[in-house]
C-alpha cells in the first residue's frame, strides 16, 4: 500500500517539476501591448540557458493573452521560432495562461527536417547561439529579446563515444583490408600480405565504409534512423556490381591461365603479387599505368570528399545528381570493359628442339 501511495505521488508531482524556474528569471508584468518574448530557460539545473534534441524548453511571453487569442484561446496553436525559422510539427507539451508560459519538448518532426538540418549542420563548437520566439501562424513570430540562447548542437558524451566507434571501426578497418585480406585478391596458395589490392574491392569496401559512419554519426546527433538516401543506394550498388562484375571476369580468365601454366615450366608461370596500394590499384595486369582504372580511383575519391561534406553540412546523406550517378556508373563500366582483355596474352611457350628426321 505504501508503494501505491509513492507511486501516486510521484505521478502527481511530474507536472511540478514543469513548474520550475531559474532563481534569477525575470518577471515581467503584461501592459496591454502586443506580445513579446523576454526569456527562455532550459531545465537543466546547471545550465538553465542551454537545451538540445529531446530537452524541455519554457519560453515566457509578456501578453501572453493577446498571441493566445490570435490561436483561437488553444494552446496547440502557438508555433516555435529558432533562429527565425518555423519549427513546423512541434506542438506545445502545456502552456500557462496565468504566468505567460509556454513549453515545448524540442523534438524533430517530418514538418521541420530541413530546419533542424541547418540548426545543427556545419557545427563547429558544441553549442549555437540561437534566438527564440513564436507566433500565432507558422508565417510570422513575435518580437523577441531571448537572442542569446544556447542550442546543443553535438552532445559531448555521444561526440566521443562517436570518435572512440569511428577510431576503433578506422583501425579495425584498415587491419582488415591490409592483413586480413579484404580487398586483396588471388589464389589461395599466394599468401594474403603477398596478393595484389585489388581496385572493384576497394571501391565496394571505400562506400560501406563511408555510409555506416556516416549513418551511425547522423543517428548519434541528430537521433533520426531514416537517412539512406536513393543516391547511396545507387553508390553502394555501383560498388558492389563493379566488384561482383570484375570477380567473374577473373573466373573466365582462370581457365586460359590453367592451360597455359600447364604447357609452360612451373619456374616461367610466376603468380601476381602485390607491388603496393596504388601501383595494385592503378596498374594492369602487364604493370602500366592504366587510364581506366585511374579514372575511377579519382571518381571514386572525388565523390567521397562531396559525401562527406555533405553530410557535415547538412547532417544528411547526400542526394546525387543523375549526372554524378552516370559518371560512377561509365567510370566503372569502362573499367570493367577494360578488364576483360586484361592478361589474355598467352605466355610464351617453351621453345622446342627441332625435330631431326632420321634417315
Amino acid at each position: 500500500m505504501r508503494k501505491l501511495l509513492l507511486l501516486v505521488g510521484l505521478i502527481g508531482s511530474l507536472p511540478a517539476l514543469g513548474q520550475i524556474e531559474p532563481p534569477n528569471a525575470p518577471q515581467v508584468q503584461d501592459d496591454g501591448g502586443v506580445p513579446r518574448v523576454y526569456y527562455v530557460h532550459s531545465y537543466d539545473e546547471e545550465n538553465w540557458t542551454q537545451a538540445g534534441l529531446g530537452d524541455l524548453i519554457s519560453v515566457h511571453v509578456q501578453n501572453f493573452g493577446s498571441l493566445l487569442k490570435q490561436t483561437g484561446e488553444t494552446c496547440s496553436g502557438i508555433v516555435l521560432f529558432i533562429d527565425g525559422m518555423a519549427v513546423r510539427g512541434l506542438r506545445p507539451t502545456s502552456c500557462d495562461a496565468v504566468s505567460g508560459h509556454v513549453r515545448y519538448r524540442l523534438l524533430r518532426t517530418p514538418q521541420s527536417d530541413d530546419v533542424w538540418h541547418l540548426l545543427l549542420g556545419s557545427p563547429s563548437s558544441y553549442t549555437r547561439t540561437v534566438g527564440i520566439s513564436v507566433g500565432a501562424t507558422d508565417q510570422f513570430s513575435v518580437v523577441s529579446s531571448a537572442t542569446t540562447f544556447q542550442l546543443e548542437v553535438i552532445p559531448r558524451a555521444k561526440l566521443f563515444l562517436f570518435f572512440g566507434i569511428l577510431g576503433a571501426g578506422g583501425l579495425g578497418f584498415l587491419w582488415l583490408c591490409k592483413r586480413g585480406g579484404l580487398i586483396r585478391t588471388g589464389p589461395a596458395t599466394v599468401p594474403v600480405l603477398k596478393r595484389p589490392y585489388n581496385l572493384s574491392l576497394f571501391q565496394m569496401a571505400f562506400w560501406f565504409f563511408l555510409v555506416a559512419f556516416a549513418y551511425s554519426f547522423i543517428y548519434m546527433i541528430a537521433d533520426e534512423l531514416d537517412t539512406i538516401t536513393d543516391s547511396v543506394l545507387a553508390l553502394l550498388g555501383i560498388g558492389a556490381g563493379t566488384a561482383l562484375g570484375a570477380s567473374l571476369i577473373d573466373k573466365n580468365k582462370q581457365p586460359v591461365a590453367e592451360q597455359a601454366s600447364a604447357a609452360v615450366p612451373p619456374e616461367a608461370g610466376k603468380p601476381l603479387e602485390t607491388h603496393g596500394f596504388l601501383k595494385d590499384l592503378l596498374n594492369d595486369d602487364s604493370g602500366s599505368l592504366s587510364l581506366h582504372r585511374f579514372q575511377l580511383f579519382v571518381w571514386t575519391l572525388v565523390l567521397g570528399v562531396i559525401f562527406c561534406g555533405s553530410v557535415y553540412r547538412g547532417l544528411a546523406m547526400p542526394e546525387f545528381s543523375a549526372t554524378l550517378l552516370g559518371l560512377m556508373g561509365i567510370s566503372s563500366g569502362t573499367y570493367l570493359g577494360f578488364k576483360v582483355p586484361e592478361g589474355k596474352k598467352e605466355s610464351p611457350l617453351p621453345e622446342l628442339a627441332p625435330k631431326v628426321e632420321s634417315d
